[in-house]
């Protein structure tokens, strides 16, 4: 089959500049590049206004799993049930129809292993930041049935209520890692540490952060030098625990640094801190907002980390098409009001997160993303090779891929060159080129960009 790859205008094109000139009322219009056709795009392929076809490698923040205008998903939002979800927003905790106990059924079993429960939000960072609610509430019941005092704060005296409502005393910490992104809330962005622009002029909570060690590739010539990163990480971590003994309601990880770089750690590293976390009686919270929904070759990232046993929490969004979590038993908050929101998962997005979830297992997408995935490394790899002065430490699980080159400016003008030449990707970190296929990606696919990329590489050396 032909590529439909094809540029014929200057980014963006007059079409597109136009429709841009009528979104200015946004505070955000200066960001955009492309203003898309989302009728005519198809698959991995994005169209935009002017015409020109783009083979995304972006998935717009890795928000796209199936690619643009799936069958299943167009079946799905013109179906009943979608319309009604839609048409008649509700308070799902508290007014809800049979649409919402339909996807709570069959949620269950795309759920991590270990998972008891589901609390659903409207996005990722949101999501985080329930779940760190969530272990606040467990944590301050914990220290209040120690202490003697009732784990439910409406049986305090009302001095002690007081207390409460004016937040004195509140002690408690999160630890998370250098290079975090976890979202854009105030507590999310108190555990982030990637980006001076995500957190200046904003207020923050005073909390620990942890050396992440963000290892070195490719591997195998790294070896040394990872390990030693990574265990004096866990030493570093252990030092913050102990410091802050009794007071660390969560410790808070990515399984892969997703916008802090595509910063990697071995297994062994997430299952030290896993220990260290349980042994300091904190929840053990995985950020799987980038890497869950099978972008690294399982349905959940950390499924590839050999935990012995569950995380207490794992938090979702992007490809979910809504953002929260998902809870051991012994974080299943029940107390009315304690996690309450007015829309505590919207009904309609609900449909289109299970549609998603049930295509990726119908079409077998998870082995597509492993060898797929490996391919595309490979292919990375060869390209690193022949030039080894623009491109190095190719890296990557399933389709969460990333390379980097010697700065920004290097980095943005490969971007921007890749872009004229219709194959989207993506930045991250300091200096990262972050790749970010759609489930669906074939190796013809993968063989197109790398002749892109070549063609770049080349231009710059």
């Amino acid at each position: 089959m032909l590529s439909p790859r094809s540029v014929t205008t200057e980014i963006p094109g007059p079409n597109a500049r136009s429709e841009m000139g009528r979104g200015t009322f946004d505070m955000q219009h200066r960001y955009r590049s492309v203003v898309m056709d989302d009728q005519a795009s198809d698959g991995v392929w994005l169209h935009d206004v002017d015409g020109n076809v783009f083979l995304d490698l972006f998935a717009n923040f890795a928000l796209g799993a199936l690619g643009y205008n799936h069958p299943a998903l167009l079946a799905t939002a013109r179906s009943p049930a979608f319309v009604a979800a839609a048409a008649n927003p509700s308070s799902t905790p508290f007014v809800t129809s049979p649409s919402w106990f339909t996807f709570l059924e069959s949620v269950r079993r795309y759920a991590p292993p270990g998972m008891a429960r589901i609390f659903c939000v409207d996005g990722g960072g949101e999501g985080v930041e329930s779940a760190l609610k969530a272990a606040f509430i467990r944590h301050g019941e914990r220290r209040r049935v120690a202490a003697g005092r009732p784990a439910n704060p409406l049986e305090l005296t009302p001095e002690e209520q007081c207390a409460i409502l004016d937040n004195t005393g509140t002690d408690a910490v999160v630890v998370s890692f250098a290079g975090a992104f976890h979202g854009r809330g105030l507590g999310p962005m108190s555990a982030t540490h990637s980006k001076l622009i995500h957190k200046a002029d904003l207020p923050a909570f005073h909390w620990p952060t942890a050396i992440f060690p963000a290892n070195r590739f490719p591997l195998e010539e790294h070896a040394e030098e990872n390990a030693k990163a990574e265990a004096e990480a866990l030493a570093g971590l252990e030092r913050i625990l102990e410091r802050y003994a009794g007071r660390v309601a969560a410790v808070l990880v990515e399984p892969i640094q997703s916008e802090g770089g595509d910063r990697h750690a071995s297994p062994a590293f997430f299952r030290g801190v896993q220990a260290l976390a349980g042994q300091a009686g904190a929840a053990f919270v995985l950020d799987e907002v980038q890497t869950g929904m099978g972008i690294t070759g399982t349905l959940w990232a950390h499924e590839q980390l050999g935990l012995p046993t569950p995380p207490d929490l794992v938090c979702f969004g992007k490809k979910m098409q809504m953002g929260g979590f998902f809870a051991t038993s012994e974080y299943d908050i029940a107390q009315f009001g304690r996690m309450y929101q007015t829309r505590n998962g919207d009904r309609a997005r609900a449909l289109l997160g299970l549609a998603t979830l049930q295509t990726i297992e119908k079409e077998g997408l998870l082995q597509n993303v492993r060898d797929t995935g490996a391919y595309f490394l490979a292919r990375l790899g060869e390209l690193a090779a022949r030039f080894p002065a623009l491109l190095t430490e190719p890296r990557g699980r399933g389709f969460l891929l990333a390379f980097d080159l010697p700065s920004p400016a290097a980095r943005d003008d490969f971007n921007a060159r890749a872009l004229r030449r219709g194959v989207f990707s993506s930045y991250t970190g300091m200096r990262s080129v972050r790749l970010r296929p759609h489930l669906i990606t074939t190796r013809v696919h993968v063989d197109e960009a790398i002749g892109v990329f070549a063609e770049v590489a080349a231009e710059m050396s």
